[in-house]
Formats: structure tokens, C-alpha cells, sequence
């Protein structure tokens, strides 16, 4: 438990020093704005009562006392605040600190062949454990790999519903992936597909995809994932000026059949306000032509085709046959996919995907989270 050794006015800010060691700033606004009393927050659900608006602009600490646990505030509007130590520390406002409460990505190539982050399905209903542990990986990884689900049609939905919710698109509440006569789309063929983000001519694109495998007779069909963070990095460290550029232009996407026509514009690696990156979107088979001004054009294509080149690399490259009974799930902007070419002559490939947003799956993980934390204060 985190314990004040003291707290004083500094400036605009209170100065807090932890017991500990160490020490933070808070400013007078940001504090009393986010005052836990039952005044501005409903006791029941925990929502904002509190106007930022009704916040004199002027406001400032009467009074400020450090008392172990917490510190207690009287302000120059009347109000009396309290705020646990635990809870700051939480939410200091340090460079150090806020980095810390980013999420922690962990960039990989081949190198993990041997440690894929995985779990067992049935492991999943039995330990809400195992499935805590199982989407840690999968949110470090970006992506996971399910052992033993059951090989029903329709079950990917059952699992994009116990993650999050499944998201309905033109394509259905799910898809078969397999070939077909005359698709409106080359997923559904059996030739080799190259990396990509799925559907980056949606607003917004689909945050997760589960892909699970019914059947994999077929010769060939080898799947294929890359880590977009991470050649989105090296081209940062190796090309600042191409990073830019595609974190700054924007690339045109559309796909159109008989009963949709979709399209939307994407940054290729899109990034936070503090230059972090967030999203990849690449996908060859639906790019539509480049709307840039004309003097940007070729700078974009050679950004373009650097980052597509590191996209390409084999020690990039992981490489799995999906067997039946086994759900893929990754994160569509950031975890590339493809697949290699499959005969369908010599044996059946089937296998069907759904899509979820990312909002459900961190709230699961979140909930489960909160549960441990609960069961170590017990």
C-alpha cells in the first residue's frame, strides 16, 4: 500500500512525496476535477456528478494535510476533497509513469515459433486463471492460438461472443473461408494470399479477427503472420522520413461487389499524439488509387514500398499449418495475415472467421484483472 510522507502547495500544483521514495505533481484543476467524493461521483456507479465547467478557473487549495493513506484538500470554492494514496500513484502524471500505463506490446519475428502464446480451450471454461494468463500473452503478442475448440459450424462466433461481441458486416456474423466458385472475394480462392490487414476500407476496420480451422486436408494452406509494430519500428529506426510519411498520408481503400461499396482512407502506420504507434493497415488486393497532392505521390510510393519490402522479410515471417480444432485470434491492426496457396483437388480447407472490436476483448481482460486483484486483497 503507497503512504504519503508529505504534500505542499508548489506553484499551481500540489507536491506529493511518497514514503517510499519518489514524488509527483498534481496540478489544482486536475485535481479538483477528479475529486472521488460522493458530491461529484454517483456512490452507486461511480459517474461523474461534477461539472468541469462549474470549476472556478481560479481554483486553488485553502488547505492541504498528508494523512498516511491519503491527502485531504480544502479548496478555495468550499469543497473538501480526499484522494487515497494508491489512487494517485496510479495516475501520476510523469513521463516515466505514463508510459508504464501504456500498453506493454512485446515485437517478435520467427524467433517465437517454439513459444507461441496459446491455451487449451476446454482450460479456458475451467480457470478463469489460465484465461487471464491466456489474454495477458495475447494483448503483449497481439495475437493467440486456442487448442481443442470444438469443430462446429458457427462455433467461431460462440468464441467472438465470449471475448467480446461479434461484429455483423456485409460478410455475415461470420464467413467461410474456403474456396468457392466465382468469389467476390480472394480470400475465397485457394491462391497464396500476402499479408494484410482485413477489411481497411471499413471506418472503423475491424479491430480483432478469429479465424478457426474445421478442416485442413488440403496440401498447402500454411498460414502466415507478421508483426506490424515491429517493422513499423525498424522502418522508424531505418527511414525516419518514410515513417513519416505514412504516419502522415493517408492511403485510399475500396471493395465493391453487388451489394456493398465500401471505402475508406487509412493511415498505412498510424500513431498517438506522443509519436507511439497504434494501428498498421496494408492490403495490396484493396488499395484503390493513391488521392494525395501530385508532389507527394512519389515520396509515398517510396515509403510505401520500403515498408512493404520489410513487411516481406522471412525472419518477419511466422509460419503455421492451422489444424482442426485450433482458433486463431489477432489483432487486425497490428498482427498481419496470409496464407500460402492450397491445392483443393487433393483435400478440403475450411475455415471460418468472424470479427470482434478491440473494446470487448480489453474489457474482458480487464474484469478477469480486477478479480485477481480482489482475490490477492482477500
Amino acid at each position: 500500500m503507497t503512504a504519503v510522507q508529505n504534500a505542499e502547495v508548489t506553484g499551481r500544483r500540489v507536491a506529493v512525496r511518497w514514503r517510499e521514495g519518489g514524488a509527483a505533481e498534481f496540478p489544482f484543476l486536475w485535481l479538483r476535477d477528479n475529486c472521488r467524493c460522493a458530491r461529484c461521483r454517483h456512490p452507486g456507479n461511480g459517474q461523474r456528478l461534477l461539472d468541469t465547467l462549474d470549476i472556478p478557473e481560479d481554483i486553488a487549495p485553502k488547505a492541504v494535510a498528508a494523512k498516511g493513506d491519503a491527502i485531504e484538500i480544502g479548496w478555495s470554492d468550499g469543497h473538501d476533497s480526499r484522494y487515497a494514496a494508491d489512487w494517485l500513484k496510479a495516475h501520476e502524471l510523469s513521463p516515466q509513469a505514463r508510459a508504464r500505463r501504456r500498453p506493454q506490446h512485446r515485437i517478435w519475428g520467427n524467433e517465437i515459433a517454439n513459444n507461441l502464446p496459446r491455451a487449451d480451450w476446454n482450460e479456458l471454461d475451467r480457470s478463469p486463471e489460465a484465461e487471464r494468463g491466456f489474454l495477458a500473452r495475447y494483448h503483449a503478442y497481439g495475437f493467440g492460438l486456442l487448442d481443442n475448440v470444438p469443430t462446429r459450424s458457427g462455433m467461431v462466433v460462440d468464441a467472438g461472443n465470449r471475448f467480446g461481441h461479434v461484429r455483423v458486416t456485409n460478410y455475415g456474423a461470420y464467413f467461410d473461408v474456403k474456396s468457392i466458385p466465382n468469389p467476390n472475394n480472394l480470400a475465397y480462392t485457394s491462391v497464396g494470399l500476402g499479408v494484410h490487414t482485413d477489411n481497411p476500407y471499413r471506418d472503423p476496420s475491424p479491430g480483432i479477427q478469429l479465424l478457426h480451422c474445421l478442416e485442413a486436408d488440403a496440401p498447402g494452406g500454411e498460414s502466415i503472420l507478421v508483426d506490424g509494430f515491429k517493422a513499423a519500428e525498424d522502418l522508424r529506426r531505418d527511414d525516419p522520413a518514410a515513417f513519416d510519411r505514412l504516419s502522415k498520408l493517408p492511403q485510399h481503400f475500396h471493395f465493391s461487389d453487388k451489394n456493398a461499396d465500401l471505402e475508406a482512407d487509412q493511415r498505412v502506420i498510424h500513431t498517438d499524439h506522443e509519436g507511439v504507434v497504434r494501428s498498421v493497415h496494408f492490403n495490396n488486393r484493396s488499395a484503390a488509387p493513391i488521392d494525395l497532392p501530385l508532389e507527394e505521390i512519389e515520396g509515398w510510393y517510396a515509403a510505401y514500398r520500403r515498408f512493404a519490402r520489410l513487411l516481406r522479410r522471412p525472419e518477419g515471417e511466422l509460419r503455421f499449418r492451422l489444424a482442426p480444432g485450433q482458433l486463431l485470434m489477432f489483432q487486425n491492426d497490428r498482427v498481419l495475415h496470409g496464407r500460402d496457396g492450397f491445392d483443393p483437388n487433393l483435400g478440403r480447407r475450411h475455415l471460418q472467421g468472424c470479427y470482434i472490436d478491440q473494446d470487448g476483448i480489453l474489457s474482458r481482460w480487464r474484469v478477469l484483472e480486477r478479480g485477481s486483484a480482489a482475490e490477492m486483497r482477500a
